[in-house]
């Protein structure tokens, strides 16, 4: 039997055929023995399955469950919203986020001021042999150093006049030296 034909008798069993589509699957059950045999078993499953289908029993009734629904969502609603927060509390609110923020902050410009590059100007006097003094300027954001040899005033030397200097440039660093 085909598959189709099988399908129409179940749904003439179920009664869902049309009366004229359901008259003729009578007359095939009746004529044709394999048709019969089919739907005599498809009779006992569906028996089968209505008399031990479980009976469960709602303890309430759709209306009165979906009421109980509707009396709870009427009596949130009728509840008063919470009063709001006295000014202490609203600023207290506001004051630890905006704490901890700034002590964030604080650590972070610590953290990074480590780690910037210092200044290392300094000027330096020494003295060196045969009466002159080095003066030494270093700039480090320009990685220039200048060294300026001077002589120390003697009082033979204060009336003589001020020596003549001769320059030194090696790239990186700049030297002024008396002749």
């Amino acid at each position: 039997m085909k598959a189709e034909l099988e399908l129409k008798l179940q749904a003439w069993l179920d009664g869902e055929l049309p009366a004229a589509e359901a008259e003729e699957m009578r007359r095939l059950a009746a004529v044709d023995a394999e048709a019969a045999g089919l739907a005599a078993e498809l009779q006992t499953v569906k028996a089968a399955f209505q008399d031990n289908e479980q009976k469960a029993a709602v303890p309430e009734t759709r209306e009165f469950y979906w009421s109980k629904i509707e009396r709870q969502i009427q009596r949130e609603a009728a509840v008063r919203p919470a009063p709001l927060a006295s000014w202490a509390e609203r600023f207290r609110r506001l004051l630890v986020p905006l704490a901890g923020v700034s002590a964030l902050a604080a650590v972070l410009l610590v953290a990074l001021n480590q780690y910037r590059p210092r200044e290392t100007a300094f000027n330096q006097v020494s003295d060196t042999v045969d009466g002159f003094k080095a003066r030494t300027f270093r700039d480090s954001p320009s990685g220039i150093s200048f060294v300026v040899f001077q002589e120390t005033p003697q009082p033979s030397a204060a009336s003589a006049g001020a020596p003549s200097a001769r320059t030194r440039n090696d790239g990186s660093s700049f030297v002024i030296e008396p002749e």
